[in-house]
């Protein structure tokens, strides 16, 4: 299912981006947010704030963010921002479980994407996906990764025809349970398990 905002039981909880907030005949959409399709949704991590005096919502940061640098071997959680044939560009928003903020941008080549050949990398990811990684070079701007690891790999996936959450029905197969799209990632072998929700 969607990876929808409920504010009575999420009330403490991160929302990673493309999680859906609200409805603009109930909201505006405030700073971090995004509308599509009459649907606000959070365009960066962070914790909702619902203005109810301005019928406004929009996401906050964390102000009391460590200062962690990630150094070879540091697992790190962010989303895909970019595929290309080769390359996969990743925005860190936690290493070592710890938020970071700016994020720091990683590359994945598509030969550190799985143990498995593949020949392009959106065989492996899709845009906007969670994934989890492991530093493979911390000194090269960007620093680069793998999840080639059983741990690692897409972890939050949505559905490139509906934009509806990914379910995992298979190693590496996610099936959408509104419109019965199947796609294909490089899951993590917890993929969509509940301790993926992090708190601020």
């Amino acid at each position: 299912m969607l990876e929808i905002f409920d504010r009575e039981k999420n009330k403490e909880t991160l929302v990673f981006p493309g999680t859906r907030l609200g409805v603009i005949e109930e909201f505006y959409a405030g700073p971090g947010t995004y509308i599509d399709d009459g649907y606000i949704y959070a365009a960066i991590p962070g914790k909702v704030v619902i203005d109810k005096l301005n019928y406004e919502v929009s996401i906050m940061q964390s102000k009391n963010k460590k200062l962690v640098q990630p150094v070879v071997g540091s697992i790190c959680l962010g989303t895909v921002v970019s595929v290309s044939k080769q390359m996969i560009n990743i925005a860190i928003y936690y290493v070592n479980n710890v938020e970071v903020y700016p994020t720091y941008s990683c590359l994945l080549h598509v030969s550190q994407a799985s143990r498995a050949y593949l020949e392009t990398a959106d065989e492996a990811v899709a845009l906007g996906d969670v994934v989890r990684v492991k530093i493979i070079d911390a000194k090269t701007i960007p620093i680069q990764c793998t999840m080639a690891d059983s741990h690692l790999g897409v972890v939050i996936s949505y559905c490139s025809r509906c934009g509806n959450r990914l379910e995992k029905i298979g190693r590496n197969k996610l099936r959408c349970n509104e419109c019965g799209n199947i796609e294909n990632r490089k899951t993590a072998i917890d993929y969509g398990h509940s301790a993926l929700q992090f708190k601020l």
